[in-house]
Protein backbone atom coordinates (compact mmCIF):
# COMPACT_ATOMS: atom_id res chain seq x y z
CA UNK A 1 0.00 0.00 0.00
CA UNK A 2 2.51 2.26 1.03
CA UNK A 3 4.19 2.18 -2.50
CA UNK A 4 1.40 2.69 -4.68
CA UNK A 5 0.69 5.84 -1.60
CA UNK A 6 4.32 6.94 -2.84
CA UNK A 7 4.27 6.13 -6.83
CA UNK A 8 0.89 8.32 -6.39
CA UNK A 9 3.07 10.89 -5.11
CA UNK A 10 5.65 11.04 -7.49
CA UNK A 11 3.30 11.15 -10.27
CA UNK A 12 1.86 13.77 -8.74
CA UNK A 13 4.80 15.67 -8.10
CA UNK A 14 5.60 14.98 -11.39
CA UNK A 15 3.11 16.57 -13.29
CA UNK A 16 3.31 19.45 -10.96
CA UNK A 17 6.76 19.63 -11.93
CA UNK A 18 5.81 19.23 -15.92
CA UNK A 19 2.77 22.12 -15.36
CA UNK A 20 4.20 24.93 -13.52
CA UNK A 21 7.53 24.36 -15.48
CA UNK A 22 5.54 25.00 -19.09
CA UNK A 23 3.72 28.02 -17.31
CA UNK A 24 7.10 29.32 -16.77
CA UNK A 25 8.99 28.75 -20.36
CA UNK A 26 5.49 30.37 -21.59
CA UNK A 27 5.15 33.80 -19.42
CA UNK A 28 9.29 33.74 -20.46
CA UNK A 29 8.81 33.13 -24.24
CA UNK A 30 5.60 35.92 -24.05
CA UNK A 31 8.31 38.57 -22.02
CA UNK A 32 10.72 37.66 -24.69
CA UNK A 33 8.61 37.78 -27.95
CA UNK A 34 5.42 39.47 -26.83
CA UNK A 35 5.67 41.32 -23.82
CA UNK A 36 2.42 43.24 -24.24
CA UNK A 37 0.41 40.38 -23.95
CA UNK A 38 2.04 38.86 -20.90
CA UNK A 39 -0.51 40.75 -18.98
CA UNK A 40 -3.44 40.27 -21.16
CA UNK A 41 -2.48 35.92 -21.20
CA UNK A 42 -1.17 35.36 -17.27
CA UNK A 43 -3.45 38.53 -16.01
CA UNK A 44 -0.32 39.88 -14.08
CA UNK A 45 2.72 41.64 -14.96
CA UNK A 46 5.95 42.76 -12.66
CA UNK A 47 7.77 46.05 -12.94
CA UNK A 48 10.75 47.10 -11.06
CA UNK A 49 10.74 50.83 -10.01
CA UNK A 50 13.46 52.77 -11.64
CA UNK A 51 12.68 56.30 -9.78
CA UNK A 52 11.66 57.97 -6.84
CA UNK A 53 8.77 59.58 -7.65
CA UNK A 54 6.62 57.31 -5.81
CA UNK A 55 8.43 57.17 -2.74
CA UNK A 56 8.09 56.42 -0.02
CA UNK A 57 4.99 54.47 -0.88
CA UNK A 58 6.99 52.41 -3.50
CA UNK A 59 10.63 52.42 -3.71
CA UNK A 60 13.30 52.39 -6.21
CA UNK A 61 14.53 48.72 -6.95
CA UNK A 62 11.39 47.60 -5.49
CA UNK A 63 9.03 45.18 -7.58
CA UNK A 64 5.58 46.27 -8.42
CA UNK A 65 3.11 43.94 -9.91
CA UNK A 66 0.31 45.07 -11.36
CA UNK A 67 -2.92 43.40 -12.46
CA UNK A 68 -4.87 43.30 -15.95
CA UNK A 69 -7.04 46.36 -15.70
CA UNK A 70 -10.72 47.17 -16.09
CA UNK A 71 -10.19 50.73 -16.99
CA UNK A 72 -14.03 51.40 -16.49
CA UNK A 73 -13.74 50.80 -13.04
CA UNK A 74 -10.32 53.13 -12.71
CA UNK A 75 -11.10 55.73 -10.35
CA UNK A 76 -9.02 59.24 -8.90
CA UNK A 77 -6.55 58.11 -6.28
CA UNK A 78 -5.73 54.63 -7.93
CA UNK A 79 -2.00 53.89 -8.75
CA UNK A 80 -1.57 52.56 -12.19
CA UNK A 81 1.37 51.72 -14.82
CA UNK A 82 1.12 53.02 -18.25
CA UNK A 83 3.02 54.21 -21.05
CA UNK A 84 3.89 57.43 -22.01
CA UNK A 85 6.58 59.40 -23.59
CA UNK A 86 7.67 61.68 -20.90
CA UNK A 87 10.88 63.13 -22.00
CA UNK A 88 9.19 64.08 -25.59
CA UNK A 89 11.41 61.88 -27.70
CA UNK A 90 9.28 59.83 -29.30
CA UNK A 91 9.73 56.83 -27.15
CA UNK A 92 6.88 55.63 -24.62
CA UNK A 93 8.73 54.63 -21.17
CA UNK A 94 7.16 52.93 -18.53
CA UNK A 95 5.92 54.65 -15.33
CA UNK A 96 3.65 53.88 -12.18
CA UNK A 97 1.62 57.06 -10.90
CA UNK A 98 -1.55 58.20 -9.22
CA UNK A 99 -4.83 59.13 -11.40
CA UNK A 100 -4.94 62.37 -10.72
CA UNK A 101 -7.87 63.25 -13.01
CA UNK A 102 -10.15 61.30 -15.39
CA UNK A 103 -12.25 63.13 -17.85
CA UNK A 104 -13.63 63.09 -21.89
CA UNK A 105 -12.54 65.26 -24.74
CA UNK A 106 -14.63 66.35 -27.81
CA UNK A 107 -14.40 62.88 -29.20
CA UNK A 108 -15.81 60.86 -26.35
CA UNK A 109 -12.93 59.30 -25.38
CA UNK A 110 -11.64 58.73 -21.83
CA UNK A 111 -8.97 60.86 -21.10
CA UNK A 112 -6.12 59.86 -17.73
CA UNK A 113 -3.84 62.59 -16.09
CA UNK A 114 -1.17 60.99 -13.60
CA UNK A 115 0.62 62.38 -10.55
CA UNK A 116 3.52 61.28 -8.61
CA UNK A 117 3.40 60.62 -4.76
CA UNK A 118 3.13 64.00 -2.97
CA UNK A 119 2.07 66.12 -6.10
CA UNK A 120 -1.19 68.04 -6.51
CA UNK A 121 0.05 69.17 -9.56
CA UNK A 122 -0.34 66.16 -12.67
CA UNK A 123 2.01 64.94 -14.76
CA UNK A 124 2.54 66.90 -18.75
CA UNK A 125 1.62 63.80 -20.74
CA UNK A 126 -2.13 62.96 -21.31
CA UNK A 127 -3.07 59.47 -21.54
CA UNK A 128 -5.66 57.31 -22.96
CA UNK A 129 -7.31 53.69 -22.72
CA UNK A 130 -4.44 52.09 -24.78
CA UNK A 131 -1.73 53.58 -22.87
CA UNK A 132 -2.91 52.00 -19.43
CA UNK A 133 -0.73 48.56 -18.77
CA UNK A 134 -1.98 47.75 -15.19
CA UNK A 135 -3.81 48.72 -11.89
CA UNK A 136 -1.16 48.61 -9.04
CA UNK A 137 -1.84 45.21 -6.73
CA UNK A 138 1.26 44.92 -4.60
CA UNK A 139 5.20 45.52 -4.45
CA UNK A 140 7.74 43.50 -3.07
CA UNK A 141 10.49 45.18 -1.61
CA UNK A 142 14.10 45.55 -2.99
CA UNK A 143 13.03 42.39 -5.31
CA UNK A 144 14.37 45.23 -8.50
CA UNK A 145 18.15 44.41 -7.23
CA UNK A 146 18.03 40.96 -7.80
CA UNK A 147 16.00 41.08 -11.02
CA UNK A 148 18.13 43.18 -12.79
CA UNK A 149 20.97 41.47 -11.48
CA UNK A 150 19.24 38.22 -13.19
CA UNK A 151 19.38 40.11 -16.26
CA UNK A 152 23.16 41.62 -16.64
CA UNK A 153 25.68 39.79 -18.41
CA UNK A 154 27.06 38.98 -15.43
CA UNK A 155 23.95 37.44 -13.84
CA UNK A 156 23.07 35.33 -16.84
CA UNK A 157 26.52 34.06 -17.03
CA UNK A 158 26.19 33.44 -13.02
CA UNK A 159 22.65 31.59 -13.31
CA UNK A 160 24.12 29.78 -16.76
CA UNK A 161 27.15 28.24 -14.58
CA UNK A 162 24.91 27.07 -11.79
CA UNK A 163 22.77 25.83 -13.96
CA UNK A 164 25.39 23.56 -15.43
CA UNK A 165 27.01 22.52 -11.94
CA UNK A 166 24.08 21.93 -10.36
CA UNK A 167 22.77 19.67 -13.61
CA UNK A 168 26.56 17.92 -14.00
CA UNK A 169 25.93 16.93 -9.81
CA UNK A 170 22.36 15.81 -10.19
CA UNK A 171 23.42 13.33 -13.09
CA UNK A 172 26.65 11.94 -11.35
CA UNK A 173 24.55 11.42 -8.51
CA UNK A 174 21.49 9.61 -10.25
CA UNK A 175 24.34 7.70 -12.25
CA UNK A 176 26.23 6.72 -9.18
CA UNK A 177 23.30 4.87 -7.90
CA UNK A 178 22.83 3.28 -11.16
CA UNK A 179 25.58 1.74 -10.82
CA UNK A 180 25.35 0.54 -7.24
CA UNK A 181 21.73 -1.08 -7.46
CA UNK A 182 23.67 -2.97 -10.73
CA UNK A 183 26.09 -3.96 -8.66
CA UNK A 184 23.75 -5.43 -5.91
CA UNK A 185 21.43 -6.89 -8.68
CA UNK A 186 24.78 -9.16 -9.91
CA UNK A 187 25.83 -10.33 -6.01
CA UNK A 188 22.61 -11.55 -5.91
CA UNK A 189 22.04 -13.81 -9.00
Amino acid sequence: MKTETKKTLKTAGSIAFFVVSGLLVLYILLEVFMPNMTIKVFQFKPFVVVTQSMEPVIDVDDMVVVLNPNVDKLKVGDIITFRADIDYNGTKEIVTHYIHTITENNDGDRIFRTNRYGSTVPDTWILKDSDIIGVYAFRIRQLGVFVNFIKSPFGIAAVSVNLIVIGSIVYLVKSGKKEKIEVVETKET
